[in-house]
């Protein structure tokens, strides 16, 4: 899930980094599709904090190369070495070093302003059998856009009458 598109994007981002850094909880808009299907790109925004304690299943803001940075989640820590995946990915995985995680995501929040914790024990289990089921995301991932597909389409349908 890309976080900055454009040069004043960066600006932006730049700036929510330097307020999580002085402590002040920053919500920041998301883009991509690479967190579905817990984070919708494009509609949801993600609560930032300091990055403290992070360890495997939290959800960060990090740094994956020059200048790129994504909301993905961790999956292992080797030493100062970071695993990252999205959610809505297949196999694809970032890495980065620990200094270059500038913040964690708490919470993902709704267009209505509404907050969904990340660290309540449903979510928790449900993020670990996410990553367990690597295999079957392929089916799972298909089944949400089609979904989300017939939720569209119903919505059309009602705005229409």
């Amino acid at each position: 899930m890309s976080v900055a598109a454009n040069k004043d994007d960066g600006v932006v981002l730049a700036e929510a980094i330097r307020l999580v850094n002085e402590g002040v909880e920053v919500i920041f808009p998301v883009n991509g599709r690479s967190m579905r299907p817990f984070i919708e790109g494009g509609r949801d925004s993600v609560l930032l904090v300091k990055p403290q304690d992070v360890k495997p299943l939290d959800v960060v803001l990090a740094c994956v190369g020059e200048n790129h940075y994504v909301v993905h989640r961790i999956i292992s820590v080797d030493g100062e070495r970071v695993t990252l995946m999205g959610d809505g990915n297949l196999q694809g995985r970032e890495f980065c070093e620990c200094k270059e995680i500038y913040a964690k995501v708490t919470h993902v929040v709704s267009p209505n302003g509404k907050r969904h914790a990340l660290n309540t024990p449903f979510i928790h289990f449900v993020q670990k059998m996410w990553v367990k089921v690597l295999p079957l995301r392929k089916y799972l991932l298909k089944l949400y856009r089609v979904y989300m597909r017939l939720r569209n389409f119903k919505k059309e349908v009602h705005d229409a009458h």
